[in-house]
């Protein structure tokens, strides 16, 4: 009975899993019936929780309800079926409404006590919060049940109530955190913190917290802080404490509360208790706690950019204790990441595995493991069914341990110890082979650490294959698994080395971007240390191969890849798609995605490298600054994304150039933290670290400490090696470190330190080229300087040098460079000082010890001779013992020689130099004789009162003795003597020395001691047998002087004969006679004359280096303190600190179809950089190390056969090197890399009008030809000596034209194209002067310029042609822009084109606008020029109705009549005043004023920048009489159609084109519009009424575009058409100086007229150009017979011979009965790409994009995915990791923009280029990044024609971008962000600018310049549905000109609507409201069988007058209209 019962239960409840997947087999009746117990017993427990939960629903009585939860929780616990069963009958929901009701006692049958009723609230809460947690608890689908479905919503506002209630909030709470770790001991824990003491709540806590189970429940927890009461201080600070504890206990807690979004209120909160007085100390201390606790995990973007606002206060000054957060946040290493708590994995499931790959397998992964395991856990497993083949695994140990199905066997690699706390990665390679190295290969952090010579398994027959990574207690970052082995084990290096941060699938060649500086310096030491062992090493070329060219790994080989970054949110998930999104991993166990975010990966996308710049701008203090330098520092360290935007902005020179101002703030702190980091760089940003000028301004400390740096890493440091060789020496630091000396940077007493740092500079790269020759070159220049400082620098830097050449290996390095002994005359100069003396004597010393035929070279140059003549001078102790250290040799410690004999003579050749010393000195002391020997008798006979040493005296003596004794104790001295030269010098220094004594009147004590000892010395000599007897005699004749002098009163002294004899052999004199050979005294002279004119050559050079250094400084700073673009992202007013400030606009330069103007641009009062993007160098590049291969040089001795005197000669300019004059130096920075220049011309670039009406305004400029671009700079002129100079430094002469006026303090800009870039040109006039030149270039820029002769654009002209025939198909048709494919030939234009034109416009091909464009750009007229700007007819008479009336002639003005002639009484007063001035013999004019000239278009365009400030200018200075200013439209026209007394003037083409001019009210987001500057213009006289806005006819509606709608559709009525011939034959046709027509003007006013070169009066001159001005320029006539009239049959808005258009039947559009391209099914057509040369469209599935003009090119990417991939033939030619793409448009073939997920847009160039074997090759490289967003972009267009880029975003925003400078103008918003009010849809009409937005919520038409027109609201269409997009798709129709305006938009349904916009529904007396107008909705046909709806419309494009869709169907149609 019972089994009958619950039968129907189990059939319906039974979950379990059956144990067979055999077919039922059917059995006895009997088996059947018998169950097993435990089967049994969980269906009795399902029935009792289906009665339980029934009863619970029916319960009224609250001790029922407690009852029946209690027995739920009972049935929950034992049996885990019955939570699916309690889901299934809605027991959450019943919970949910029992938790709402449980304090509503308002039924309650019997009124309880309070305390009752607290009870049993407190109770049936317990158990409600218990029985869900139950429920939930390892039950996932319940949990994703709840939190899905229920929602932690629905539980909050249940919980609401009883937290709020102070009887029940403890005791809430605390279930609350229960239920968020399943842990119900904790439920009290609140009613227990309350009374415990802040300080003990850790203790009390200890051990306590453990996991968070339930991420939603813990936010209740932290919403209910609000809701806790005001004054309950202890209870907020108890939560947060808790919470900080609970982040602390565990890094998946952490993890979890990082992705909750708490960052934003914590922090929000934290700011707002810094102000608070009610908040305690220790709450803002925990709040300030917990939040950093959380940003070390990281912080969403939107969390981080309110960080960073916060940082800068409204007074522009730091927050310093935010920033001390984000300082502590932005040093968080945290990545995204799997947190897995074991048990967890990650199950990659295959059908067809076959095992291990059969070429081997690479596995690969990043973790972090928190704690080891207590028993062995699996990190890899690869399974076939239920065999294990492969099993990576990690032991308690921390050992790795592996086992392969091959060896059936565990190995443990003991060589790889995993460590806690860190990343780690890991890496096993695995051979099919066992052939040269180990089959098992395993690496730890790149490192091989273990090699198993295991086998390998082969392949089985497909089986289905599990890979499995985890169920180990870690932290994993991502995998890698590759079926193929890596090749080379030092590639692993290569791998770690990118870092944990890497997540591409290594297919981007250029793998070193993604290196950061500190991996860049680590493989490159590592490379350095592998070259220093193998110069030819594999392993280098292997990495070097793998950097530069990538790893080669095709994607096919990867098995696969599994991030993060994949997953699509943080928080549990159950399933991460693989690489290629076609697979996932399956989540099994605790697996939790964690998304953190860095704060230096936000920094990325908030605004890069300049945040942190910025912070450091605006820091004031010591203690900010170091704060921002260690913002700055960490904010770049581990990101490679923002060291390379430091690089790309030229961060590293414009953080010197900020920290130069702010020298003196910089402390310890913030100089540790910056060389810190560029320790971290391999190839150190020179222009911080050798900045000598930034740290000579620091603090005295602080210089200190930088100099002394430079000895640590060149010395001491252990790395010194690679510093020497990889990092400085390629810095040219000795060089800079001689320019520092020359300059007064730095204080004398930090001289010494710059000293040590050369000394280690010179030691660290004594190289020739670096070292050796700018040293020498500088100590020649400088030693002997009259000034003293330099005098002295050089002194301690030859000190250094002597020094370091003292060591044996630098010796030979120096003896090899330079021919050393010329070098020692160089240095020693004619008269030197003794220190110098020294310090040359030392080297001459030195040289000779370790060189043994230095001696002889010295000789052979006169080297000893001029030492004998030199040293006399300088002679003092230190010369003189250094000089006997060379005569002795005392040098042998240098060669570590075991020491000689003493007092060996081992140079006798400084004998005559030591006696020639002697001499002069004897003289000297002779000289003084006579002086007493107290010094103050001295001072009084010499008439001074200065003291006088005795130190000549001093000196004389000491060298006397020491002579003596070496001729008593050196038998090699007294051999010296042997010499008669050298006996003869002192014979007669000893005899001049008596001589001059005898004569004295008396004698001092120091003579006559140094009398006494020469004596002594003679006598000796005397004796010496080696003495000739001549000699002899002479010493001894002197002798007896010298001993009358000391004893006049003595004998005379008696010598024998036999003692003084000459015994020498006939051979003994010869010798002497040979030894007596020294070089004559002319030699001497010849030699010191050519040393000195070689040090004077030297010189020479080395003040042009000086000089050239200063300038190239002087030149960098300038350049870089331009830079500025960096901070104007940051202050805009969508920027991270926006500018309040009013933002001014200005009309591009940029230009439209048909040279339209009417874009604006912001205008900025700082000039422009041009360079947006930096040099090609990157900093992180790793370099083929240096190796040092030079040996020993063999030294040729000058007695071998080899030797040459020529080897002792020098060069004389081998050391003065030629210091080119870099006369181009001004605008070398601009260049593009690598470009030469190669022509350079004087121009000037027309900027308007002068205020007197007489010249014209130009500014000067230079115009370069590169090899590569041209470049236009302003405000340069090349003088001439060819130099490049400031044009304010120029005489007028070089820059001014004929004619014009020179703005030299104006803004100057600086303007670069690429050749392929030039279009056309066209040659110009200027005030009737054929000089000018008009250059037109592809990114629909122009650039008209003023030559000073025609000769000069000549020049220009030939070049230009060459490079437009190097980059178009032919050179004999250049176009212009402006005529497209008729344009204008260079020399100005032919008849066959005006032709084309002319026909093309009868045949209504081209409209009339298009046409009176080609006739002005013919006749020379150009929107560059308001002096000849294009000229446009008045066509409206009719400004008074209420209505235009287009079908009336009478709204047309007459166009056979010119403006002067419409009225009778202007015709009369023209002919007579043409009759008056033929009478008085004038050539006759009709009027005194034009119809065109630079003051009418002022006038006109005077609310438009830059007109405003040219007008101003026309009227010196200020406005004109405001009755006379263009203020009131209807006015204007009757002034030049009616009144006799008005001006004669017709229209520029922006009356057609541009509203922006007319009106200053527009609405306030174009407040440039709405006089934001407040200019008075002042007011009428007639009304009063004060000038503000343009008044416009009535039918204009008061809206300036509906008025140029209205006009330009008048200009295209028939009636026009019809009449408009007239009017070009007044204008350019026959009539032009028509007297019948009333049409003659000035007679200067004509080409031809006069030749102002031919006037050399400079008054005259000046006039002639006045009265030009004044009476306008026509322009050049170009017809000579009637113009022919406009064929007008058939409808006259389409051409001759079309009968449809899509505007004029929009109904006769037919979809095509056969799609013309199907990508297949489910492959939906994302874009439709109209191919040139196919002439045909392309439909392309969502991530693909063809390039226009190339099909078979296209770029791909994956929605979500981070490459972006190049295909050329169907073949990937080039990936680019890390775009992170999500849509991309083509501007044009060789520009793309692409949108991304990181928040930038990104600008792409394509290269292409073929190679000398015609190969062609095509290439894309990033051109700019540009920020804006504050989310993900979704959609982007480019509109090359107006050069503009439009993105759409998930921030609800549209930007705006200009495609040419890669800037940021202006955003179309549609709300605050999310789903509703993100922007999917973007386009752009290319005739019109009109730009069409499109979000869920709402359609936008603007213009160009954002101006709103239409709005429709898309909830409001019948189509709406808030699950899907209304509009799917959106294209404009593309017409020359559009009367009506069609936008068509594909929706969901299958529908294709065709939308106009129109004002024609605005109500009486209002303003135009412009509105959306339905002309047709079209339905898709549904095709095929079985479909029941019609596909979704998912891309539109027009193709003339057919439209094009693409479906999701993968199906592309065309609608067309009948033939």
């Amino acid at each position: 009975m019972l089994r009958t019962l619950l039968t129907p239960l189990r059939a319906r409840f039974d979950l379990s899993t059956p144990r067979t997947t055999a077919p039922p087999i059917l059995a006895p009746q009997e088996e059947e019936e018998e169950w097993a117990p435990e089967d049994f017993a969980r269906d009795v427990m399902i029935e009792l929780m289906r009665n339980s939960v029934e009863n619970l629903k029916l319960a009224e009585d609250t001790q029922m309800k407690i009852q029946v939860l209690a027995e739920i929780q009972r049935i929950l616990q034992q049996e885990m079926r019955t939570k699916d069963v309690f889901r299934e009958l809605d027991g959450f929901l019943i919970l949910m409404s029992l938790l709402s009701n449980v304090q509503d006692r308002t039924h309650a049958l019997v009124i309880e006590p309070a305390e009752q009723v607290l009870a049993d609230v407190r109770e049936t809460t317990r158990l409600v919060i218990h029985d869900l947690s139950e429920a939930m608890h390892e039950h996932i689908e319940n949990a994703e049940y709840f939190r899905n479905i229920v929602g932690y919503g629905s539980l909050e506002d249940a919980l609401r109530g009883l937290i709020t209630n102070p009887d029940t909030v403890d005791h809430t709470l605390g279930l609350i955190l229960a239920l968020a770790t399943h842990d119900f001991t904790l439920s009290d824990i609140f009613s227990s913190l309350r009374t415990t003491p802040a300080d003990q709540l850790d203790v009390a806590l200890e051990g306590r917290l453990g996991l968070i189970r339930r991420p939603g429940a813990i936010l209740i927890l932290w919403n209910a802080i609000p809701q806790v009461a005001v004054h309950d201080d202890v209870m907020r600070y108890t939560i947060l404490k808790l919470f900080e504890l609970l982040a602390r206990a565990s890094h998946r807690n952490q993890a979890i509360l990082s992705t909750l979004g708490l960052v934003r209120s914590l922090f929000q909160r934290f700011d707002s208790a810094r102000g608070d007085p009610n908040v305690s100390d220790k709450e803002r201390h925990i709040l300030q706690k917990l939040l950093r606790r959380l940003l070390d995990m990281g912080a969403t973007t939107s969390e981080a950019r309110l960080i960073f606002q916060k940082v800068i206060k409204e007074d522009k000054t730091l927050d310093t204790e935010i920033l001390d957060v984000v300082r502590f946040g932005i040093k968080s290493r945290w990545l995204e990441h799997f947190s897995m708590e074991s048990p967890a994995a990650l199950v990659l499931r295959e059908d067809n595995c076959r095992g291990l790959p059969t070429a081997g397998f690479t596995f690969m992964i990043w973790i972090w493991v928190s704690s080891l395991p207590s028993a062995t856990h699996a990190l890899f497993t690869i399974k076939l069914l239920d065999r294990v083949i492969l099993c990576l695994s990690l032991d308690e140990e921390g050992s790795i341990r592996i086992y392969t199905a091959s060896d059936q066997e565990t190995a443990i690699l003991s060589g790889a110890k995993v460590h806690t706390a860190r990343w780690m990665h890991l890496t096993l390679v695995h051979y099919p082979t066992r052939a040269s190295t180990p089959a098992l290969r395993f690496f730890l952090d790149g490192v091989l650490s273990d090699t198993l010579d295991w086998a390998y398994l082969r392949s089985d027959a497909a089986q289905f294959g599990t890979y499995t990574i985890g169920d180990a207690s870690s932290t994993a970052k991502m995998s890698w698994h590759r079926t193929h082995p890596l090749t080379g084990d030092d590639i692993p290096r290569l791998i770690h080395h990118l870092g944990p941060r890497y997540a591409g699938n290594f297919q981007d060649p250029a793998l070193f971007k993604f290196l950061t500086y500190e991996a860049s310096t680590s493989l490159n030491m590592f490379l350095a240390t592998v070259a220093s062992k193998q110069p030819s090493s594999t392993t280098q070329s292997a990495v070097m191969r793998a950097v530069k060219h990538g790893l080669g790994i095709p994607e096919s080989a990867i098995a696969f890849a599994v991030s993060p970054l994949n997953a699509r949110q943080s928080g549990p998930s159950t399933a991460v798609p693989v690489n290629g999104f076609a697979r996932e991993f399956k989540n099994e166990g605790d697996v939790f995605v964690v998304k953190a975010a860095c704060l230096d990966s936000a920094l990325w996308k908030i605004g890069g490298a300049a945040v942190a710049l910025r912070l450091v701008q605006v820091a004031n203090t010591q203690h900010e600054v170091s704060r921002a330098l260690g913002v700055f520092a960490d904010g770049l360290k581990n990101s490679w994304q923002n060291s390379e935007d430091m690089e790309r902005i030229r961060g590293y020179e414009i953080l010197a150039d900020i920290l130069r101002s702010k020298a003196q703030l910089i402390n310890v702190t913030g100089f540790e933290t910056v060389f810190e980091f560029l320790g971290m760089n391999f190839r150190l940003p020179e222009a911080i670290a050798l900045d000598f000028e930034l740290w000579s301004r620091v603090k005295t400390e602080i210089q200190q400490l930088y100099l002394e740096h430079f000895p640590t890493v060149l010395q001491t440091s252990r790395y010194r090696k690679f510093n020497n060789r990889q990092k400085f020496a390629k810095l040219g630091l000795v060089r800079r470190l001689l320019f520092v000396l020359q300059t007064d940077w730095f204080h004398q007493d930090m001289i010494p330190f710059v000293m040590d740092a050369l000394k280690a500079a010179i030691r660290a790269n004594f190289s020739k080229d670096d070292t050796i020759k700018p040293v020498v070159a500088y100590l020649a220049a400088n030693l002997h300087e009259d000034y003293t400082n330099p005098q002295e620098k050089a002194e301690q830097v030859l000190e250094i040098l002597i020094s370091t050449i003292s060591i044996q290996s630098f010796h030979a390095q120096f003896a090899t460079a330079l021919p050393l002994t010329r070098i020692c005359l160089l240095l020693l100069s004619d008269r030197p000082t003794p220190a110098i003396a020294t310090q040359v004597l030392t080297l001459i010393g030195v040289s000779n010890t370790i060189s043994p035929s230095f001696s002889r070279k010295f000789e052979l140059i006169s080297g000893w001779s001029v030492l004998k003549t030199v040293l006399p001078y300088c002679w003092d102790p230190r010369v003189n013992q250094t000089s006997f250290d060379i005569l002795l040799g005392r040098f042998n410690h240098i060669k570590k020689s075991p020491l000689q004999t003493p007092n060996t003579v081992v140079c006798p050749n400084m004998v005559p130099a030591i006696l020639s010393a002697l001499q002069t000195g004897l003289v000297s002391v002779a000289n003084n004789c006579h002086v007493a020997d107290d010094s103050d008798s001295i001072a009084c006979s010499l008439g001074t009162s200065a003291q006088i040493s005795w130190s000549t005296e001093s000196s004389m003596e000491n060298l006397v003795e020491e002579v003596m004794d070496l001729h008593a104790s050196s038998p090699t001295f007294r051999q010296v003597f042997k010499s008669q030269q050298t006996t003869q010098l002192f014979v007669d220094t000893f005899k001049a020395f008596v001589n001059k004594v005898d004569g004295a009147s008396g004698i001092n004590q120091w003579t006559r001691r140094i009398l006494e000892k020469m004596t002594h010395l003679g006598m000796a000599l005397a004796l010496d047998p080696f003495i000739s007897g001549g000699q002899k005699r002479e010493i001894l004749d002197t002798i007896q002087l010298a001993n009358k002098v000391l004893n006049p009163s003595a004998e005379k002294l008696t010598i024998d004969p036999t003692l003084v004899s000459d015994t020498r052999s006939v051979r003994q004199r010869i010798a002497s006679a040979r030894f007596s050979m020294h070089v004559g005294e002319r030699t001497v002279i010849k030699t010191a004359a050519r040393m000195s004119e070689w040090r004077k050559t030297i010189q020479i050079s080395e003040r042009k280096r000086l000089r050239k250094t200063v300038l190239d400084l002087r030149e960098t700073r300038r350049q870089i303190s331009s830079l500025h673009e960096w901070a104007n992202l940051l202050t805009s007013e969508r920027g991270l600190w926006p500018d309040n400030g009013t933002r001014s606009w200005r009309l591009d330069e940029t230009e439209g179809p048909y040279r339209i103007r009417k874009k604006l641009e912001p205008q900025s009062e700082k000039t422009p950089s041009s360079r947006v993007d930096t040099k090609d160098e990157n900093i992180r590049d790793i370099e083929v190390p240096d190796v040092d291969i030079s040996g020993p040089q063999v030294e040729v001795p000058p007695w071998a056969e080899s030797y040459e005197i020529s080897a002792t000669e020098i060069d004389d300019r081998q050391l003065a090197e030629e210091i080119s004059e870099d006369k181009h130096r001004r605008v070398r920075h601009e260049l593009e890399p690598g470009d030469v220049i190669e022509a350079v011309g004087t121009v000037a670039r027309i900027a308007g009008v002068d205020s007197s009406l007489t010249q014209t305004r130009t500014v000067a400029g230079l115009l370069i030809i590169g090899r590569t671009h041209i470049y236009m700079l302003d405000g340069l002129v090349e003088n001439d000596e060819g130099e490049v100079i400031e044009a304010r430094d120029a005489p007028k002469r070089l820059y001014l034209v004929p004619g014009s006026i020179v703005e030299l303090d104006g803004p100057q800009r600086a303007q670069r194209w690429s050749h392929e870039q030039v279009a056309a040109f066209s040659e110009k006039t200027c005030l009737f002067r054929d000089v000018a030149l008009e250059l037109y270039f592809k990114d629909s820029r122009s650039l008209l310029i003023v030559f000073l002769d025609k000769k000069k654009r000549l020049e220009i002209d030939q070049r230009l042609v060459s490079i437009i025939g190097r980059h178009s198909e032919s050179t004999a048709t250049r176009k212009t822009p402006l005529l497209g494919r008729m344009g204008s030939k260079t020399s100005g234009w032919r008849a066959d084109e005006l032709y084309t034109a002319q026909r093309k416009w009868q045949a209504r091909e081209i409209s009339n606008f298009t046409y009176i464009s080609i006739l002005n750009q013919i006749s020379g007229r150009t929107p560059s020029d308001a002096t000849q700007y294009p000229v446009f007819p008045w066509v409206i008479h009719d400004y008074t109705s209420q209505t235009l009336d287009l079908s009336s002639p009478e709204s047309y003005r007459d166009l056979t009549k010119p403006m002067g002639a419409l009225t009778e009484a202007r015709r009369d007063a023209a002919e007579t005043r043409y009759t008056n001035l033929e009478s008085v013999d004038e050539r006759p004019f009709h009027y005194g004023t034009h119809f065109s000239s630079s003051m009418i278009v002022c006038h006109f365009l005077i609310r438009l920048a830059p007109y405003t400030n040219m007008f101003k200018t026309l009227q010196g200075g200020d406005w004109d009489l405001p009755d006379r200013l263009f203020s009131d439209l209807p006015r204007a026209y009757d002034s030049a159609a009616n009144d006799v007394r008005g001006d004669v003037r017709e229209l520029i083409p922006e009356f057609y084109t541009c509203p922006e001019w007319v009106f200053l009210g527009i609405p306030a987001h174009l407040r440039f519009l709405e006089n934001s500057a407040n200019l008075d213009f002042g007011v009428q006289q007639n009304t009063g009424e004060r000038i503000h806005d343009v008044k416009l006819p009535p039918w204009a509606r008061q809206d300036p575009l509906l008025f140029i709608v209205m006009n330009r559709r008048a200009l295209e009525s028939s009636f026009v058409s019809e009449h408009l011939p007239a009017w070009i034959d007044l204008i350019w046709g026959v009539k032009q100086r028509d007297p019948e027509s009333l049409n003659v003007f000035h007679p200067l006013s004509y080409e031809g007229s006069i030749d102002l070169d031919a006037i050399t009066d400079e008054l005259e001159r000046e006039a002639t150009v006045g009265i030009i001005h004044n009476f306008g320029q026509t322009p050049r006539k170009l017809f000579t017979t009637p113009h022919p009239e406009r064929m007008n049959h058939g409808l006259s808005n389409l051409p001759i011979g079309v009968l449809h258009g899509i505007e004029e039947d929009p109904h006769l559009l037919v979809q095509g009965s056969r799609c013309f391209k199907d990508l297949g099914e489910n492959v939906p057509v994302r874009e439709l790409v109209l191919d040139m040369v196919g002439e045909k469209i392309i439909p392309c599935p969502e991530g693909v994009l063809c390039a226009p003009f190339h099909p078979h090119e296209q770029v791909e990417w994956r929605p979500g995915g981070t490459e972006l991939r190049l295909v050329v033939d169907h073949k990937v030619v080039q990936v680019v990791e890390n775009a992170f793409c999500n849509c991309a448009a083509f501007a044009d073939s060789g520009n793309l923009v692409t949108g991304s997920s990181d928040y930038t847009v990104r600008l792409w160039k394509m290269s292409r280029s073929t190679s000398a074997l015609s190969t062609a090759t095509t290439s894309i490289h990033l051109s700019h990044i540009m920020r804006i967003h504050t989310d993900e972009v979704t959609c982007v267009t480019a509109s090359r024609t107006w050069s503009i880029a439009l993105s759409g975003s998930r921030d609800g925003s549209a930007a705006l971008w200009d495609l040419n400078k890669g800037m940021y103008i202006r955003s179309i918003w549609h709300g605050d962000g999310g789903e509703s009010n993100a922007v999917n849809l973007v386009t752009v009409n290319e005739s019109t600018g009109y730009i069409a937005t499109c979000s869920r919520l709402k359609l936008c038409l603007h213009t160009i310049n954002a101006r709103p027109m239409a709005v429709l609201d898309l909830t409001a269409t019948p189509s709406f549905s808030p699950l899907v997009p209304t509009i799917t798709a959106m294209a404009f129709h593309e017409r020359e000109y559009s009367h009506l305006g069609v936008l068509a938009t594909g929706g969901p349904d299958g529908s294709i609507t065709l939308r106009t916009w129109t004002a024609d529904g605005t109500p009486e007396d209002e303003r135009a409201q412009w509105e959306f107008v339905t002309i047709r909705i079209m339905k898709a046909r549904m095709v095929g069988r079985g479909v029941t709806r019609p596909p979704s419309v998912t891309s539109l494009k027009f193709l003339g007058e057919t439209l094009v869709h693409g479906e999701e169907t993968g199906k592309s149609y065309t609608w067309s209209l009948p033939e």
